[in-house]
Protein backbone atom coordinates (compact mmCIF):
# COMPACT_ATOMS: atom_id res chain seq x y z
CA UNK A 1 0.00 0.00 0.00
CA UNK A 2 3.11 2.16 0.79
CA UNK A 3 4.20 1.91 -2.58
CA UNK A 4 0.96 2.25 -4.29
CA UNK A 5 0.78 5.72 -2.39
CA UNK A 6 4.31 7.03 -3.09
CA UNK A 7 3.64 5.88 -7.24
CA UNK A 8 0.30 7.26 -7.05
CA UNK A 9 1.64 10.87 -5.45
CA UNK A 10 4.53 10.60 -7.81
CA UNK A 11 2.28 10.07 -10.87
CA UNK A 12 -0.35 13.16 -9.51
CA UNK A 13 2.89 15.63 -9.11
CA UNK A 14 4.05 14.45 -12.99
CA UNK A 15 0.54 15.07 -14.11
CA UNK A 16 0.33 18.93 -12.19
CA UNK A 17 3.64 19.47 -13.71
CA UNK A 18 2.56 18.58 -17.54
CA UNK A 19 -0.44 20.44 -16.82
CA UNK A 20 1.39 23.35 -15.41
CA UNK A 21 3.95 23.60 -18.42
CA UNK A 22 1.41 23.15 -20.66
CA UNK A 23 -1.14 26.08 -19.17
CA UNK A 24 2.13 28.19 -19.24
CA UNK A 25 2.90 27.39 -23.39
CA UNK A 26 -0.89 28.40 -23.88
CA UNK A 27 -0.64 31.27 -22.10
CA UNK A 28 2.30 32.52 -23.42
CA UNK A 29 1.70 31.43 -27.14
CA UNK A 30 -2.01 33.17 -27.15
CA UNK A 31 -0.59 36.46 -26.02
CA UNK A 32 0.94 35.88 -29.46
CA UNK A 33 -2.41 37.03 -30.73
CA UNK A 34 -3.16 40.02 -28.38
CA UNK A 35 -0.78 42.94 -29.80
CA UNK A 36 -1.41 46.63 -30.79
CA UNK A 37 -3.28 47.63 -33.52
CA UNK A 38 -1.33 50.97 -34.31
CA UNK A 39 -2.03 53.25 -37.02
CA UNK A 40 0.78 53.43 -39.63
CA UNK A 41 2.17 56.59 -39.82
CA UNK A 42 2.61 58.15 -43.36
CA UNK A 43 6.02 59.67 -43.79
CA UNK A 44 6.70 62.96 -45.24
CA UNK A 45 8.96 61.82 -47.82
CA UNK A 46 5.82 59.70 -48.92
CA UNK A 47 3.44 62.21 -49.51
CA UNK A 48 2.79 61.07 -53.32
CA UNK A 49 1.89 57.44 -52.07
CA UNK A 50 -2.26 57.14 -53.04
CA UNK A 51 -4.25 55.80 -50.24
CA UNK A 52 -5.69 52.71 -51.93
CA UNK A 53 -7.91 49.83 -50.54
CA UNK A 54 -7.79 46.03 -51.47
CA UNK A 55 -10.75 43.73 -51.42
CA UNK A 56 -9.54 40.31 -50.41
CA UNK A 57 -11.68 36.40 -51.35
CA UNK A 58 -13.38 36.19 -48.05
CA UNK A 59 -14.53 40.22 -47.89
CA UNK A 60 -11.89 41.82 -45.79
CA UNK A 61 -11.00 45.50 -46.24
CA UNK A 62 -7.06 45.97 -46.48
CA UNK A 63 -5.71 49.45 -46.61
CA UNK A 64 -2.34 50.49 -47.59
CA UNK A 65 -0.27 52.93 -50.08
CA UNK A 66 0.95 52.86 -53.61
CA UNK A 67 3.95 54.74 -55.33
CA UNK A 68 2.94 53.84 -58.58
CA UNK A 69 5.82 53.08 -61.17
CA UNK A 70 8.04 54.80 -63.14
CA UNK A 71 10.28 51.71 -64.79
CA UNK A 72 6.97 49.06 -65.70
CA UNK A 73 7.97 46.89 -62.69
CA UNK A 74 6.32 47.05 -59.12
CA UNK A 75 6.41 44.88 -56.26
CA UNK A 76 3.83 43.76 -53.28
CA UNK A 77 5.37 44.26 -49.56
CA UNK A 78 4.26 41.73 -46.56
CA UNK A 79 5.07 42.87 -43.15
CA UNK A 80 5.70 41.19 -40.18
CA UNK A 81 3.65 39.90 -36.97
CA UNK A 82 2.01 42.85 -34.86
CA UNK A 83 3.55 45.45 -37.64
CA UNK A 84 2.10 47.80 -40.07
CA UNK A 85 2.81 48.44 -43.81
CA UNK A 86 5.23 51.66 -42.49
CA UNK A 87 7.81 48.44 -40.94
CA UNK A 88 8.78 47.79 -44.63
CA UNK A 89 9.45 51.72 -45.38
CA UNK A 90 13.28 50.79 -45.45
CA UNK A 91 12.79 48.46 -48.37
CA UNK A 92 9.97 50.79 -50.22
CA UNK A 93 12.28 53.63 -50.01
CA UNK A 94 14.68 51.25 -52.09
CA UNK A 95 12.78 50.12 -54.23
CA UNK A 96 10.72 53.48 -55.35
CA UNK A 97 13.81 55.24 -55.45
CA UNK A 98 15.04 52.44 -58.38
CA UNK A 99 11.59 53.27 -59.65
CA UNK A 100 10.15 50.48 -59.11
CA UNK A 101 6.05 50.83 -58.44
CA UNK A 102 5.61 49.85 -54.80
CA UNK A 103 2.57 48.24 -53.10
CA UNK A 104 2.67 48.49 -49.03
CA UNK A 105 -0.58 47.60 -47.11
CA UNK A 106 -1.48 46.32 -43.81
CA UNK A 107 -2.26 42.75 -43.51
CA UNK A 108 -5.45 41.29 -41.97
CA UNK A 109 -5.85 42.37 -38.27
CA UNK A 110 -3.30 44.80 -38.67
CA UNK A 111 -3.00 48.43 -38.91
CA UNK A 112 -6.26 49.74 -40.59
CA UNK A 113 -7.03 46.98 -42.22
CA UNK A 114 -10.12 44.82 -41.09
CA UNK A 115 -9.84 41.29 -39.45
CA UNK A 116 -9.88 39.40 -36.37
CA UNK A 117 -6.97 37.80 -35.46
CA UNK A 118 -3.75 37.37 -37.58
CA UNK A 119 -3.30 33.33 -38.77
CA UNK A 120 0.63 33.74 -39.65
CA UNK A 121 0.31 33.25 -42.87
CA UNK A 122 -2.19 30.92 -43.55
CA UNK A 123 -5.50 33.28 -44.94
CA UNK A 124 -2.91 36.32 -45.04
CA UNK A 125 -2.55 34.76 -48.48
CA UNK A 126 -5.48 35.72 -49.53
CA UNK A 127 -4.64 39.26 -48.55
CA UNK A 128 -1.15 38.67 -51.33
CA UNK A 129 -3.30 37.60 -53.31
CA UNK A 130 -5.41 40.94 -53.30
CA UNK A 131 -2.60 42.96 -53.29
CA UNK A 132 -1.09 41.04 -56.58
CA UNK A 133 -4.64 41.76 -58.05
CA UNK A 134 -4.60 45.29 -57.66
CA UNK A 135 -0.96 46.07 -58.61
CA UNK A 136 -1.59 44.04 -61.84
CA UNK A 137 -4.15 46.57 -62.72
CA UNK A 138 -2.64 49.40 -62.48
CA UNK A 139 -1.61 50.89 -65.62
CA UNK A 140 1.62 52.06 -64.86
CA UNK A 141 2.71 48.31 -64.77
CA UNK A 142 3.71 45.78 -66.83
CA UNK A 143 1.57 42.84 -65.01
CA UNK A 144 4.77 40.50 -66.35
CA UNK A 145 7.64 42.25 -64.20
CA UNK A 146 5.45 42.14 -60.88
CA UNK A 147 7.18 40.82 -58.18
CA UNK A 148 6.67 39.95 -54.26
CA UNK A 149 8.48 40.55 -50.72
CA UNK A 150 7.21 39.15 -47.18
CA UNK A 151 8.78 39.59 -43.87
CA UNK A 152 8.51 36.72 -41.39
CA UNK A 153 4.71 35.96 -41.59
CA UNK A 154 4.48 38.16 -44.33
CA UNK A 155 7.05 36.06 -46.04
CA UNK A 156 4.88 32.76 -45.55
CA UNK A 157 2.26 33.76 -47.58
CA UNK A 158 4.34 35.61 -50.37
CA UNK A 159 5.98 32.15 -50.83
CA UNK A 160 2.71 30.01 -50.87
CA UNK A 161 1.56 32.48 -52.93
CA UNK A 162 4.24 33.03 -55.48
CA UNK A 163 4.36 28.99 -55.48
CA UNK A 164 0.91 28.74 -57.54
CA UNK A 165 1.21 31.91 -58.97
CA UNK A 166 3.91 31.74 -61.90
CA UNK A 167 2.79 35.47 -63.02
CA UNK A 168 4.45 36.65 -59.36
CA UNK A 169 8.03 36.94 -61.38
CA UNK A 170 10.63 37.42 -58.34
CA UNK A 171 10.29 36.62 -54.93
CA UNK A 172 12.16 38.02 -51.88
CA UNK A 173 11.83 36.24 -48.43
CA UNK A 174 13.02 38.10 -45.59
CA UNK A 175 13.64 35.89 -41.94
CA UNK A 176 11.21 33.42 -43.27
CA UNK A 177 10.14 30.35 -41.46
CA UNK A 178 10.16 27.08 -42.48
CA UNK A 179 6.70 25.61 -41.71
CA UNK A 180 4.00 27.43 -39.77
CA UNK A 181 3.74 24.32 -37.43
CA UNK A 182 7.49 24.94 -36.25
CA UNK A 183 7.06 28.72 -36.05
CA UNK A 184 4.40 28.26 -33.77
CA UNK A 185 6.18 25.36 -32.04
CA UNK A 186 9.67 26.23 -31.83
CA UNK A 187 10.38 28.52 -28.92
CA UNK A 188 8.36 25.99 -26.66
CA UNK A 189 10.82 23.08 -27.60
CA UNK A 190 11.64 22.89 -24.27
CA UNK A 191 9.58 20.45 -22.55
CA UNK A 192 8.74 18.66 -26.16
CA UNK A 193 5.31 16.99 -26.61
CA UNK A 194 3.63 18.82 -23.52
CA UNK A 195 4.76 22.63 -23.96
CA UNK A 196 4.48 22.22 -27.88
CA UNK A 197 1.07 20.87 -27.70
CA UNK A 198 0.16 23.78 -25.03
CA UNK A 199 1.95 26.35 -27.75
CA UNK A 200 -0.37 24.93 -30.15
CA UNK A 201 -3.62 25.19 -28.90
CA UNK A 202 -4.31 28.89 -29.83
CA UNK A 203 -4.02 27.78 -33.11
CA UNK A 204 -6.19 25.04 -33.11
CA UNK A 205 -8.82 26.67 -31.94
CA UNK A 206 -8.81 29.37 -34.70
CA UNK A 207 -8.79 26.95 -37.25
CA UNK A 208 -5.21 28.06 -38.67
CA UNK A 209 -4.12 25.77 -41.28
CA UNK A 210 -0.85 24.57 -39.33
CA UNK A 211 0.12 21.87 -42.25
CA UNK A 212 -0.31 24.17 -45.04
CA UNK A 213 1.63 26.60 -44.06
CA UNK A 214 5.27 25.44 -45.37
CA UNK A 215 8.03 27.62 -47.26
CA UNK A 216 10.26 24.83 -47.06
CA UNK A 217 8.34 23.00 -49.25
CA UNK A 218 6.77 26.56 -51.29
CA UNK A 219 10.37 27.44 -52.38
CA UNK A 220 10.79 23.98 -54.62
CA UNK A 221 7.57 25.13 -56.18
CA UNK A 222 9.14 28.97 -56.95
CA UNK A 223 11.96 27.59 -59.28
CA UNK A 224 13.49 28.14 -61.45
CA UNK A 225 12.33 31.68 -61.11
CA UNK A 226 14.37 34.33 -59.16
CA UNK A 227 14.27 33.48 -55.45
CA UNK A 228 16.54 35.70 -52.71
CA UNK A 229 16.33 35.02 -48.82
CA UNK A 230 17.88 36.76 -46.35
CA UNK A 231 18.31 36.29 -42.42
CA UNK A 232 20.21 37.28 -39.73
CA UNK A 233 22.42 35.71 -37.97
CA UNK A 234 21.17 36.40 -34.71
CA UNK A 235 18.05 35.22 -35.36
CA UNK A 236 16.53 32.41 -33.49
CA UNK A 237 16.00 28.69 -35.41
CA UNK A 238 19.53 29.12 -37.13
CA UNK A 239 19.48 24.88 -37.63
CA UNK A 240 15.90 25.61 -39.18
CA UNK A 241 17.92 28.48 -41.55
CA UNK A 242 20.63 25.52 -41.65
CA UNK A 243 18.09 23.47 -43.34
CA UNK A 244 16.36 26.12 -45.44
CA UNK A 245 19.80 27.29 -46.74
CA UNK A 246 20.98 24.82 -48.01
CA UNK A 247 17.76 22.75 -49.76
CA UNK A 248 17.76 26.06 -51.98
CA UNK A 249 21.68 26.46 -52.64
CA UNK A 250 21.49 25.25 -55.94
CA UNK A 251 18.74 27.84 -57.28
CA UNK A 252 18.49 30.55 -54.85
CA UNK A 253 20.62 33.82 -53.67
CA UNK A 254 20.41 33.46 -49.93
CA UNK A 255 22.10 36.13 -47.62
CA UNK A 256 22.83 35.52 -43.79
CA UNK A 257 23.71 38.73 -42.14
CA UNK A 258 26.43 39.23 -39.97
CA UNK A 259 25.34 40.76 -36.83
CA UNK A 260 21.63 41.12 -37.59
CA UNK A 261 18.48 40.10 -35.24
CA UNK A 262 14.98 39.58 -36.71
CA UNK A 263 14.63 42.02 -39.82
CA UNK A 264 15.59 45.74 -39.89
CA UNK A 265 18.86 44.65 -42.16
CA UNK A 266 18.87 47.78 -43.58
CA UNK A 267 20.04 49.45 -40.29
CA UNK A 268 22.79 46.67 -39.96
CA UNK A 269 23.96 46.96 -43.60
CA UNK A 270 23.09 50.38 -44.72
CA UNK A 271 25.42 50.12 -47.93
CA UNK A 272 24.85 46.46 -48.94
CA UNK A 273 21.44 46.06 -48.55
CA UNK A 274 19.80 48.30 -50.64
CA UNK A 275 22.16 47.13 -53.52
CA UNK A 276 21.75 43.08 -53.16
CA UNK A 277 17.81 44.04 -53.13
CA UNK A 278 17.91 46.52 -55.94
CA UNK A 279 20.65 44.37 -58.38
CA UNK A 280 18.18 41.22 -57.31
CA UNK A 281 15.24 42.93 -58.69
CA UNK A 282 16.67 44.73 -61.42
CA UNK A 283 17.81 41.53 -62.48
CA UNK A 284 14.74 39.66 -62.00
CA UNK A 285 12.27 42.10 -63.28
CA UNK A 286 14.04 44.66 -65.82
CA UNK A 287 16.46 42.50 -67.14
CA UNK A 288 14.13 41.14 -70.37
Amino acid sequence: MKWRWLLGGALALGLLAALAVFGRALRHSEAYFHYPRPKAERPADFAEAKDVSLQTSDGLTLRGWYVPSRNRAAVVLAHGLSQTRADLLPEARILRAAGYGVLLFDLRAHGESEGGFSTWGDLERRDVRAALDFVRAQPDVDPERVGALGFSIGSAAVAEVAAEDPAVRAVVLLSPFNTLWLAAAYDFRRFGFVSQSGALVPFWRRGIALEEVRTIDAVERIRPRPLLIVMGTEESGQPLADELFAKVREYAQTWRIQGAGHGNFSATEPEAYPQRLKAFLDAALLAR
